[in-house]
């Protein structure tokens, strides 16, 4: 097969960034922290989610097919640009009103989450890539950058990945990344997430790091492995108050560094933590399944807005390998995705072979 005809971001690439983060995990449990290496049932636990996402993604992929997906012709061009102009400017009020810069100050990040943020943030990611897969032109590149650089001075490496990882994806269907673009663009987000995760690591009050930029990357993936290590025996104990506390209020992750480490402080627990701390095996089975199901329909409608709809869903999939689906605002991109399913129901057929 010729590697222009392979789909480098199709679902499967969530198992391949699952083993590559189980991977770096294991590496890190020895070299910066830890006196044992993973348990095994963990790598068992990740690996039979795995089979189980598989499963869903490829009974979807042979027996669904999508005739055509339909546009939406109300979303100009002048319409998608003032959206995206918006949302930078909320997110700089947002900054403006906290009185700093998060990335540099561990007091004002802890509260950079602002209701500002949660509408500015979203706002900026849906609308830019809906720009660039119904109207694209390369002077709005600058504008990723621009966001990419606003919303990261919130101290927060996973809007750095949100927004040059969907656009990124985006690009690439639309067939507009040349081999140079892409190796650059990719520097680009390399250069950022580590510059971003180490100066807020830097920032932090009272902890003093000797990591460097890429050991911090292992360490953190091996300590996010750990807390699911410790989840594993305590599985569907809490009942499902995670998953109310992500649709109502409260701090899911903190709950978790609560209820498995007994600090209040707060833990990201990997994509299986918090369903498997809620409703344990069956939990897991169930999300998985949905996800890999999920992701593969939507793949079959990338098409027009499907593109920059399927972008955005892909790319924090791949962010909540680590930090959890523990977050309101990121499950309303799979309501997105749900919405442009019903928009193309009608050109959604079973495969009867």
């Amino acid at each position: 097969m010729k590697i222009e005809k392979i789909d480098f971001f199709q679902p499967l690439l969530i198992v391949v960034a699952i083993i590559a983060f189980l991977a770096m995990g294991y590496i890190g449990s020895f070299n910066y922290r830890f006196e044992d290496p993973l348990k095994p049932e963990v790598i068992l636990t990740i690996l039979f989610s795995c089979i189980i996402f598989l499963a869903g993604a490829i009974a979807i992929k042979y027996k669904i097919n999508v005739e055509k997906t339909k546009e939406l012709d109300f979303l100009s061009e002048r319409l998608l640009l003032a959206l995206v102009i918006i949302a930078l400017v909320l997110q700089t009020l947002n900054m403006v009103l906290l009185g700093g810069i998060p990335l540099f100050n561990s007091v004002l990040k802890s509260s950079a989450t602002t209701n500002i943020w949660r509408i500015a943030y979203p706002l900026f990611l849906i609308m830019i890539n809906l720009l660039l897969a119904k109207h694209y032109d390369k002077k709005y590149l600058f504008l990723v950058v621009v966001g990419a650089l606003i919303f990261g001075l919130n101290g927060y490496r996973t809007s750095v990945i949100g927004i040059l990882g969907s656009s990124f994806i985006t690009l690439y269907y639309l067939k507009k990344i040349s081999r140079r673009f892409a190796v650059i663009f990719i520097g680009i987000m390399i250069i950022g997430l580590l510059g971003v995760g180490y100066i807020a690591s830097q920032s932090i009050a009272n902890q003093h790091w000797t990591l460097n930029p890429v050991e911090l990357i292992f360490y953190r993936a091996a300590f996010t492995l750990e807390v699911f290590e410790r989840i594993i025996p305590l599985g569907g104990t809490t009942h499902g108050h995670i998953l109310s506390m992500i649709f109502s209020s409260g701090s899911p992750r903190t709950f978790i560094g609560q209820y498995v480490l007994h600090y209040n402080v707060c833990l990201t627990s990997t994509l299986f933590g918090p369903v498997y701390l809620d409703f344990g095996m069956i939990g897991l089975t169930i999300q998985m399944l949905f996800m890999g199901a999920f992701l593969q329909l939507v793949h079959k409608l990338k098409k027009g807005i499907g593109v920059a709809i399927y972008s955005v869903i892909l790319t924090h999939t791949l962010i909540w390998i680590e930090t959890g689906p523990t977050d309101i605002m990121i499950w309303f991109l799979y309501l997105l995705g749900l919405i442009l399913i019903i928009i193309n129901f009608n050109h959604i057929k079973l495969n009867k072979n």
